[in-house]
């Protein structure tokens, strides 16, 4: 069975569509396994919005497929083009008329956007009912509890017979930064622990729940700024990204002086740069083996 693989990096066209105000970045991931394409996006730092939603085109093998987006779950395209000799992605806008937001390409694809943006015009995808986005509840702290977040994983939960097997997305040592096609490998279709998100899937559902409904924490994001916690139990949970695609999965506390009881693998971050007695103890697992991961100070 044959496995392709691209990524192709988005450059922002128009602002005003960054949660922080900045310049936005992602990347969009392409696997096709035998005749399935998976499409992933992971988009940094995309505001939501409550009126009109966000859509993405890709363009393949001379065929355009315009996709509806949900946060950044894959989609998939079966039957699939080939994505060998490269392809294009455009993220807009959807409310009157769609707004390009972000393009990229990779290999062969085109470098203009206009056939991508025609597509989504004559698709009418930006003509289906919008859905308000439900206005998070307000949930009160619970204080801090050393046995809610020890363990040997701070994520991971055991397996059940029903739970979907997660699809390999994400980058991959051998891809070169332009989306350049890694070298073929007999075992392309086999799950590797390095460069594919692979302990990100595993957890992926529960971390985004809590991502979603949790109250927002930013007390790290100066430290950094391409990340997002939510405080859960006292403790914050984080996710921090690279270019747009999640490289920690991190719990930490805030504290000084030794790390919390089942915290012995934390590294401590100090809050700010004028101050480096207090701050917050930090573990850092890797998205794609789940490893735990000491940052140094420098």
């Amino acid at each position: 069975m044959s496995y392709e693989k691209r990524v192709c990096v988005l450059k922002q066209l128009k602002k005003g569509f960054s949660a922080d105000g900045g310049t936005l970045s992602g990347a969009v991931y392409a696997e096709r396994l035998g005749e399935e394409l998976t499409v992933t996006p992971r988009i940094l730092g995309l505001s939501p919005v409550r009126e009109g939603r966000y859509a993405l085109a890709i363009w393949a093998d001379n065929t355009v497929h315009v996709l509806a987006l949900s946060g950044s779950e894959p989609v998939r395209v079966s039957p699939g083009p080939s994505v060998r000799a490269g392809f294009s992605a455009l993220l807009v806008f959807l409310k009157t008329e769609p707004e390009p937001i972000a393009y990229g390409c990779c290999g062969a694809a085109p470098s203009g956007y206009e056939t991508l943006l025609s597509a989504i015009r004559e698709s009418g995808v930006k003509k289906k009912k919008e859905t308000e986005e439900p206005v998070r509840p307000f949930r009160e702290q619970k204080p801090y509890d050393d046995d809610a977040i020890a363990g040997n994983n701070y994520y991971q939960r055991p397996p059940h017979e029903d739970d979907e097997v997660p699809a390999v997305c994400g980058g991959d040592e051998t891809a070169q930064a332009d989306g350049a096609q890694p070298p073929e490998d007999d075992n392309a279709d086999i799950v590797r622990p390095q460069g594919t998100l692979t302990y990100y899937n595993t957890v992926r559902k529960e971390l985004q729940t809590a991502l979603n409904t949790l109250p927002r924490d930013t007390r790290l994001n100066a430290v950094f700024p391409c990340s997002e916690w939510v405080c859960a139990e006292g403790a914050l949970l984080g996710v921090i990204y690279k270019e747009g695609v999640p490289q920690f999965l991190c719990v930490a506390v805030e504290a000084s002086g030794d790390p919390p009881a089942g915290m012995e693998k934390a590294s401590f971050v100090p809050a700010s740069a004028f101050d480096d007695k207090t701050g917050f103890w930090v573990v850092f697992q890797s998205a794609d083996s789940g490893e735990y991961v000491t940052v140094s100070a420098s």
